[in-house]
């Protein structure tokens, strides 16, 4: 599960709820079977050397098989939902990476005249990623996060509009040695919007959050605040995208005494999404963005990252479409402390992938799909490269 802690995605979703309640009338209650077989190069995402000195073999072949839901269903002008996914991952060499994988997310959408609101929760477990590693062996830590927010609305096509938002998240970690990492983030959004049908939505907002990580001897928090506008238009039948730039504030939150406990970052944060569909077969989206998130290192508060992920798809024909893509991931950490151990503080991130899937029928289909990536950083230890090829198919019922 992807979370924006910024002001950036906060309003993006937020500002778009009227539209979404509007195309999410029809009632629809779909469960699905899936099962991926995905051979890696390079699982661990680490050199050679620091692989065995996890424990690791580099190349693996992992199975997932998993169940999932999709459901909506209108009641009166209310509006439930529950989408998810539950599944477990086999590692062929690796079987100490074996784990449950779940991503589950709900809730309710309520209207009334102009105003939508939205109540929405997740939770999330499994093996956390090897982004952000240690020397240390983390490889078995289990990583969960739940999530709630309320979204509301009040616009109409046109005219001037109010959206505010609260959220909270938590995320925290098995692993005695990475319970310094559990954090909690509580954020608040409120906007202005004005909307005309010829012309798109134009919406000013503040946004302000605090992180805490309550497992730390020294707390290395952090408050955010922000100013920005989202510009969302879509252009004809062709273009659709939303724009958000905001002018961003963070600062430590630690004991005055510490030496870097004043520091302060100013910069801009950005997000945009963007889709062109250049006939009836061919489509293009491009994403773009760049915030300030929670760290997962020791002594760290937070992490400037930016992406840019550029993709298109082709339908070859009714049954058969191609996928290809690139993207980018830039992150750098901040934090109040020291190194105490060698860890990746800063890292740029490419990766190449591409997919054809084919549609046996309505609810039967299988997916080819391969990729490459390429990471380098801040220690040699932490440079890798990593090719993947896999198959997956899909049921629907």
């Amino acid at each position: 599960m992807f979370y924006v802690r910024t002001a950036v995605g906060v309003v993006i979703g937020a500002a778009s709820l009227s539209s979404q309640a509007a195309a999410q009338e029809a009632r629809r209650l779909d469960f699905g079977l899936t099962s991926q077989v995905e051979h890696h190069s390079n699982v661990s995402r680490t050199n050679k050397a620091q692989a065995e000195a996890r424990g690791l073999t580099l190349s693996d072949t992992i199975i997932t098989p998993a169940a999932t839901v999709d459901l909506l269903l209108p009641v009166g002008r209310q509006t439930v939902f529950l989408r998810g996914a539950l599944g477990y991952s086999f590692y062929d060499k690796n079987t100490q990476l074996n784990r449950e994988r779940y991503d589950v997310s709900g809730g309710a959408t309520g209207r009334a005249g102009p105003c939508t609101a939205t109540l929405n929760g997740g939770y999330t477990r499994g093996v956390n990623q090897i982004d952000n590693p240690t020397l240390i062996d983390n490889v078995e830590n289990i990583q969960e996060t739940m999530t709630a927010a309320i979204d509301v609305t009040c616009r109409r096509q046109t005219g001037f509009g109010v959206v505010g938002s609260v959220s909270k998240d938590w995320v925290s970690n098995d692993l005695t040695f990475l319970e310094n990492s559990d954090s909690e983030r509580t954020a608040m959004m409120l906007g202005a919007t004005y909307s005309r049908p010829a012309l798109g939505t134009l919406t000013i907002f503040g946004n302000s959050e605090t992180t805490k990580y309550p497992n730390r001897l020294v707390d290395a928090g952090y408050d955010l605040a922000a100013l920005g506008v989202t510009y969302e238009r879509q252009l004809g039948a062709r273009i659709q995208g939303s724009v958000t730039v905001a002018y961003t504030m963070v600062d430590q939150n630690a004991p005055p005494l510490l030496e870097r406990s004043n520091e302060r970052l100013e910069t801009t944060a950005y997000s945009a999404s963007l889709s062109y569909r250049a006939s009836s077969r061919l489509r293009f989206q491009a994403l773009f963005d760049r915030s300030v998130t929670p760290s997962s290192g020791i002594g760290r508060s937070y992490d400037l990252a930016e992406t840019y992920r550029l993709s298109g798809d082709y339908d070859v024909s009714s049954r058969i479409s191609v996928s290809a893509g690139v993207g980018t991931v830039s992150r750098k950490s901040s934090g109040l402390l020291p190194d105490p151990i060698i860890q990746l503080t800063d890292s740029d991130m490419t990766t190449y992938f591409a997919s054809v899937r084919y549609a046996q029928s309505r609810r039967l289909s299988f997916v080819l799909s391969a990729g490459h990536e390429e990471r380098t950083t801040n220690a040699p230890q932490f440079d890798y490269t990593n090719n993947r090829v896999g198959i997956s198919a899909d049921v629907s019922f």
